[in-house]
């Protein structure tokens, strides 16, 4: 894959790259401006907490993306910072061609949303089950966590219906059990699903309501 195939506003995501060679493990959502000569991008600044993260130049980045149902990377170093129409944008030259990867985590933003979930016996079996209906704490391209009642142990698979601009449906695996030490509302409990079964296109839909939610708490301020 070539550099100009890369379409305006793709989203991004972005980990820096440390001295050993080492991806941080902190994810920041992006979106590609454009594209010009020589493989240099234009990107928007990276946003966390509703601000945009101070980003030096000489950084090295890796980039990650969804396209076409796969997962791409490169690296590259930001060169420059600029404003347009009041948005953060840094300048980047790609160092490495694109490549494809394996699924990785993603870029985590706390979010409550209302999400309905029922247990299935295995991630193949369907269930005539009622819904459970409960909240996210966050939300990310390869998952959730959301808060619970009651208990839903780890490996159990859920089919889930998602609720932001559209209806998301997936099916999703029970990683991680949290009991609360003080309730949070009517919560006692905390699961992390990751998503086993999801269309690429909703994923893709959810990792841009994610960018476009970042932007809103950025011009909030």
């Amino acid at each position: 894959m070539k550099y100009n195939e890369l379409g305006t506003g793709l989203k991004l995501e972005i980990r820096f790259i440390k001295d050993d060679g080492k991806k941080t493990d902190r994810p920041f959502a992006s979106e590609l401006e454009w594209v010009e000569e020589n493989n240099v991008l234009y990107i928007a600044a990276p946003i966390y907490e509703g601000r945009v993260y101070p980003v030096p130049i000489g950084s090295e980045i890796a980039v990650s993306f969804i396209k076409d149902n796969s997962f791409y990377e490169f690296k590259a170093k930001v060169i420059d910072r600029e404003n347009k129409e009041n948005l953060a944008i840094l300048k980047v030259q790609a160092l490495t061609s694109i490549e494809k990867i394996q699924r990785r985590e993603f870029f985590r933003f706390d979010v409550n949303l209302p999400v309905k979930y029922r247990v299935l016996e295995s991630v193949n079996k369907k269930s005539n089950e009622e819904y459970t209906e409960t909240v996210t704490r966050d939300l990310s391209g390869g998952g959730l966590s959301m808060r619970l009642i009651e208990p839903v142990e780890i490996d159990k698979y859920l089919d889930c219906e998602l609720f932001i601009s559209c209806k998301v449906k997936f099916i999703g695996k029970v990683v991680r059990l949290t009991k609360y030490d003080v309730l949070h509302g009517p919560y006692k409990y905390e699961i992390g699903v990751c998503f086993e079964e999801i269309d690429e296109s909703l994923r893709e839909k959810i990792i841009s309501y994610i960018f476009q939610e970042q932007r809103k708490l950025l011009k909030k301020g």
